[in-house]
């Protein structure tokens, strides 16, 4: 993964710097149009955080703990390019600088600057490179807000104690666009395989999911109500979830949580809402 405060890595910093360029809005057909179609999650409890058994948990996974979340809904699909083109139109989204977004160049790693390949700019594959608050201003647009850490969670695993979003099987092509499978991401919704229980789509692999809170990777540890509760009320990184086409089983499973800088985009980082 990038570094999680990417202008402090020396190395990127030597290469590309931090400078904003020129700017860059997904191309395609404009005939996509919004997806409405959000999922129901019915309010219940459930326990988040490392699996029983997983040896593959980290220290921030843990301790798994029982949540408490009143309904909501959720965006069956991840933001594509061409839904969020429609927002930048509409005038309360700003457009994607790519030259600030952090590239995934395979001979290289992650460098900033870098033009994002066309190969992930189909109108209808999920949306990166955006900054967190890119992503929540599409999603106010949209009359919702991006969704907590719990509420993401709950959308993947349901009350379901499973690694992943379709059970305890190994992640696979049909189910998951992760590393091995595709260099590019997918139009969002093309692996039904790997549905959660609830019917949302790729909540692992294609791209990581910008999600409400800030990460502290002793969050699970703090004494804390578990009605509907929320990350901390400050931090330097905002916390991504779900993995990418770049990720392996380790990094695709439900409870994995990792942190990035909020102020820039990544092109393995994109988002959905939640209403």
């Amino acid at each position: 993964m990038v570094p999680r405060s990417p202008c402090s890595a020396a190395l990127l910093f030597a290469l590309v710097g931090c400078a904003p360029q020129a700017d860059r809005v997904g191309s395609g057909p404009r005939g996509v149009g919004l997806v409405e179609d959000v999922v129901e999650v019915r309010g219940g409890r459930f326990r988040m955080g490392c699996v029983e058994g997983d040896t593959a948990c980290e220290e921030d996974e843990l301790p798994a703990h029982k949540v408490w979340l009143p309904p909501y809904a959720i965006d069956r699909y991840e933001a594509t390019w061409d839904e969020y083109a429609a927002c930048v139109e509409d005038g309360e989204c700003t457009k994607v600088y790519t030259a600030r977004c952090y590239t995934w160049i395979p001979e290289r790693g992650f460098a900033q600057g870098i033009p994002l390949p066309a190969e992930l700019l189909g109108a209808d594959q999920p949306v990166v490179c955006v900054t967190w608050q890119q992503a929540r201003d599409f999603c106010r647009w949209r009359g919702g807000e991006l969704p907590s850490e719990s509420q993401w969670e709950y959308a993947a695993r349901g009350e379901q104690r499973t690694l992943y979003p379709w059970g305890n099987e190994p992640p696979t092509c049909e189910r998951a666009h992760m590393h091995g499978c595709t260099d590019a991401t997918r139009p969002v919704g093309t692996a039904p395989a790997g549905a959660s229980p609830w019917g949302v789509h790729d909540l692992a692999g294609n791209a990581w999911e910008w999600v409400a809170d800030w990460w502290d990777d002793d969050e699970y540890r703090r004494p804390r109500h578990t009605y509907v509760p929320h990350g901390p009320i400050e931090g330097e990184v905002r916390v991504v979830r779900g993995g990418s086409i770049y990720d392996d089983d380790a990094n695709l499973r439900i409870s994995y949580r990792y942190g990035l800088s909020p102020e820039y985009g990544y092109s393995i980082v994109g988002f959905r809402c939640r209403q």
